[in-house]
């Protein structure tokens, strides 16, 4: 997985959040890589700067998001469901750049 890094405090905070569980479960899933972009562009958007970390249960609901737009298998979205350990947001919602998303199973 490629992130662009803009700055050192950004290059710091994704080498932190490399280490994480739930990104280390998607870089080494085998889902489809054009996937693993898109799923790593929000990782790279969403890094919480006191904490260098990406939240999971966001992280979840993005993935099923992004998955669906993919047109992934029923078993396919279960298998990104059961990835790794956390919720599917929060209370129905989830942030994406800071802005409140609902977490939409179309």
């Amino acid at each position: 997985m490629t992130y662009q890094l803009y700055s050192q405090q950004n290059k710091n905070a994704l080498n932190f959040v490399e280490k994480q569980p739930c990104v280390i479960a998607l870089k080494n899933s085998e889902l489809p890589n054009e996937y693993k972009r898109e799923v790593g562009k929000f990782i790279e958007r969403n890094v919480l700067p006191d904490c260098g970390r990406v939240p999971p249960n966001c992280l979840k609901a993005h993935m099923i998001r992004l998955a669906k737009i993919f047109r992934f298998r029923k078993k396919d979205i279960d298998y990104v469901k059961n990835l790794f350990r956390g919720s599917i947001g929060y209370d129905g919602y989830y942030l994406d750049r800071g802005r409140l998303k609902r977490v939409n199973f179309f």
